[in-house]
């Protein structure tokens, strides 16, 4: 083998290692992706999961309490409150301000309701239905500096 050759020799191994080389960066800046939005579905899910459980909390109260004396309709709206556990017997109670646990800020917030003549619900308008609640449950947190938030709402009337 002359020198010719084995310049040629090294050449083809270094674009060999080149290209091997490039292979594995893309391969590694896919798996970082991957993993990446797998931790953000992740903070997705748990969110999720835990606003869902607030909404359930908000209607055991609803059902455990006196609507007008100690129940949805004396709480203060437009407000932030937060679930508490009670007990024993097991229960849920809402407490002012909004609580932050492992890095998920929740709050619950009560929305009067007005109604139009014919009943239905409306935004702007109508007359105050003070036996109905809208329930706005808000779950955020932070993700590479940037604030994520999911929200549920739903409508909770006096049925008793």
């Amino acid at each position: 083998m002359n020198k010719t050759q084995k310049g040629i020799a090294l050449i083809e191994l270094l674009i060999v290692m080149a290209i091997i080389t490039t292979g594995l960066v893309y391969l590694l800046g896919i798996f970082s992706f991957s993993l990446r939005i797998s931790i953000e579905k992740e903070k997705i899910s748990q969110a999720n999961f835990m606003a869902q459980e607030i909404m359930e909390g908000v209607r055991n109260f609803r059902d455990s309490t006196d609507w007008q004396t100690d129940g949805l309709g004396t709480l203060t709206t437009l407000t932030p409150y937060h679930l508490e556990k009670t007990g024993p017997p097991a229960g849920w109670t809402l407490v002012l301000e909004e609580e932050t646990t492992n890095g998920f800020t929740q709050s619950v917030i009560f929305h009067e309701v007005r109604r139009d003549d014919n009943k239905d619900i409306v935004e702007n308008g109508g007359d105050l239905d003070i036996e109905t609640k809208k329930i706005i449950v808000s779950v955020s947190w932070t993700e590479r500096g940037k604030s994520q938030q999911i929200s549920l709402t739903t409508f909770l009337t006096n049925w008793k």
